[in-house]
This record gives structure tokens, sequence and C-alpha cells, in this order.
């Protein structure tokens, strides 16, 4: 057994940032991921409550666009669209291993996340459902890298402007027709976080790192 200063996750807060990309599932694009992807960018806040959980607050901005020539169109209207939506997202965390950024022991670990969020852009605006995976690598002792993928689903089918059935007005497309369904985005990218820890006090580290 070690004793010194402890560098767990717990009390420990991590500023940063995000860049990646983002797209958008709908009308224009019924089921392929990473279709016309554009830069996305943004900041986070994590609370470490143990090497297990974690609760984050993020704001990411990203441009989605689309057009009804892509594959799986039932039938297409020459429509297309381009908007940049703004995400305000509030999730917990879930490390499958232990882990805290500055460990050289539990370094690194696979995560999934998901909560409520809100989302604005010039056509809508409203409550979304955020949730996907990540993994967490630590690169120092405050430095933290990771990589994630997350989706969100809306309660709206206007996010690209249009709403399927009146998109496809006049247009029997009975039950074949998969495109009636809430329109997603995505944001997939990498973070780099700081560390700060918010209790510094000396105790048993029984893990010695």
């Amino acid at each position: 057994m070690v004793f010194s200063v402890s560098l767990s996750a717990q009390k420990t807060l991590e500023l940063g940032l995000f860049g990646g990309g983002s797209y958008y599932l709908g009308e224009m694009n019924p089921a392929i991921p990473f279709v016309n992807t554009q830069l996305a960018f943004g900041a986070l806040a994590r609370f470490n409550i143990n090497d297990r959980t974690a609760l984050k607050l993020s704001y990411s901005r990203g441009g989605i666009k689309g057009d009804d020539s892509q594959p799986l169109r039932v039938v297409p209207q020459d429509y297309s669209f381009s908007s940049v939506v703004n995400d305000i997202s509030f999730v917990g965390e879930f490390n499958w291993w232990d882990y805290f950024t500055g460990s050289k022991r539990t370094y690194f670990t696979p995560y999934i996340f998901a909560g409520l969020g809100y989302y604005f852009s010039d056509l809508e605006s409203g409550i979304s459902i955020p949730f996907g995976f990540g993994f967490k690598y630590s690169i120092s002792d405050r430095i933290g890298l990771g990589f994630e993928w997350g989706m969100r689903k809306t309660f709206s089918d206007y996010l690209d402007g249009v709403n399927a059935s009146d998109y496809q007005t006049g247009l029997d497309t009975g039950d074949s027709d998969k495109t009636s369904t809430w329109d997603w985005y995505n944001f997939t990218g990498i973070t780099l976080t700081y560390k700060i820890n918010l209790i510094n006090k000396t105790k048993c580290n029984n893990k010695g790192f």
C-alpha cells in the first residue's frame, strides 16, 4: 500500500474542446451514416464522480445538409437543404473499466453515455435525446484524449425543413416508405481535456499509481 496524494477521478473536473464532423438522418438521408459530413466543433465540462461514472455538459455546433438524390429515397423531389445545428447536452457517462486521467495503470477505457439535450438551428429547435459511445485515453497527469460518436434523436420532422407527409404529398408511399420518422443528427470527433482537482488531500491510494 502506497501513501500519496490521491489521483483518483473523485472530485475532479475536466474542461475541454471537441472537433470533428456532423451529419443528419431524415428524408434526405434515411439510413446511411456519415453522408454529407460537415465540420463540427464544441466545448465540454466533465465532472468525474468516481472511476466509473461522470456527468458531462457539452455544447456542439456543426453543419448538416442533404439532398434527395441520395440512395434509398423513395421518389426524388429535387429538394436540398443546408443548415447549422447547435446542441447543448447533459449526459451521464459510464466507463467500461476503471479510469481516471493521470493514472499509469487504468489509463484507457471505452464508455457509453446517454442523457437529455436541446438543439436549435435556423430551421428548427427542440428537445433531443443524446446517446452514444466513446474511448478515453490519459496522455499525462492532467491531459486526456478521447474519441466520441454520439447520436441525437429529435422529436421533430422539420430539422431538414420538410415533413415526411408534406414532402411526399400526392404519392402513395404506403408501408414501404421508411422515411416518415423523426429526424436525427450526429456529432463524431476527438476531445481534448484538462483535469482540475477540486479536492486535493493526502490519503491512502491502494492502487499505487
